[in-house]
């Protein structure tokens, strides 16, 4: 018998632990790519990597399970919405892309603006 992909759901435990093995890798390139420290395309690169695996999950879009994951999310979009001269040359940008990171790399307080939802 056939299945569809989109009916299969990954289980939330699957989905929380792949949150917390990309959220930090993505945190990082994106406070290197602030600081010069990462090239812009590798973050992107870093990001695309991280969508990719997240299809393969087959998970539905929708609302986070936590404000962690929400964080993530929202970080995920930001970052994928900006191009390199808006991130590097726009200090509110950078200030709300390093808040989120340090938060998701518990460093930082979590703002209560940063609401991402799952794509």
């Amino acid at each position: 018998m056939l299945k569809l992909v989109s009916s299969t759901h990954a289980p939330t435990e699957l989905i929380s632990q792949h949150i917390a093995d990309y959220a930090p890798a993505i945190a990082l390139s994106a406070l290197g790519t602030i600081n010069g420290d990462v090239n812009y395309d590798a973050m992107k690169t870093t990001l695309t990597e991280h969508l990719h695996e997240w299809w393969k999950l087959s998970v539905p879009s929708g609302s986070p399970d936590g404000h962690y994951e929400s964080t993530y999310w929202y970080l995920v979009h930001l970052l994928e919405s900006l191009e390199e001269h808006e991130l590097l040359g726009n200090n509110f940008l950078q200030y709300k892309v390093s808040s989120a990171a340090q938060f998701l790399l518990g460093i930082g307080e979590r703002q209560e603006k940063m609401q991402g939802i799952r794509p």
